[in-house]
């Protein structure tokens, strides 16, 4: 008998990651404009992957018996500043190097935890993983503590890892 593995394409990835790219490219289009179309964007892309988590990650984690309570949280934050971004952009360009720096420490630290799972799957899928998840990490810790800097920096910063993020949802898709 013939065992030949599908692989499923992950459209949710895909469009997840292409919602990231696409906003990293208009966050650089702009600069002088981009925080307050920023905070938009990033709304929906926060309701988006907040959706992913709450199900597809969530089903993964589950399949493997691992614990999900961590991911329904995240997942229910992500679609809550989504919410405050889209409906209150001037929150979102007050506050979003501070939001931003939280948001990426928790994201990359759950992809690092996660991505320990793709190790035996896919050994390129897991080194770029925790070399982004750390990066981000250190990204966030900058921007928390400089606030002025980030305040200056963070269009072109923001620009950089959404498309990177993007980049790898898209490569997740394909894994």
């Amino acid at each position: 008998m013939n065992n030949i593995s599908h692989r499923r394409f992950d459209w949710f990835s895909f469009f997840v990651g292409i919602l990231f790219i696409l906003g990293g490219f208009i966050s650089f289009s702009k600069p002088d404009r981009t925080l307050q179309l920023l905070s938009v964007i990033i709304g929906v892309v926060f309701i988006f992957d907040g959706i992913f988590e709450l199900t597809i990650r969530r089903r993964f984690l589950r399949s493997l018996h691992e614990s999900s309570a961590w991911v329904v949280v995240l997942g229910a934050l992500n679609v809550v500043l989504g919410i405050i971004f889209i409906f209150h952009p001037g929150f979102g360009t007050l506050y979003i190097a501070i939001i931003f720096a939280a948001w990426f420490i928790i994201d990359s630290a759950m992809e690092l935890s996660v991505g320990r799972l793709f190790k035996g799957i896919s050994g390129g899928y897991y080194w770029l993983t925790i070399v982004f998840s750390i990066l981000g990490i250190i990204l966030g810790v900058v921007l928390l503590f400089s606030p002025i800097v980030s305040a200056l920096t963070v269009v072109w910063i923001v620009s950089v890892f959404l498309i990177v993020f993007g980049v790898l949802k898209v490569i997740q898709a394909f894994n």
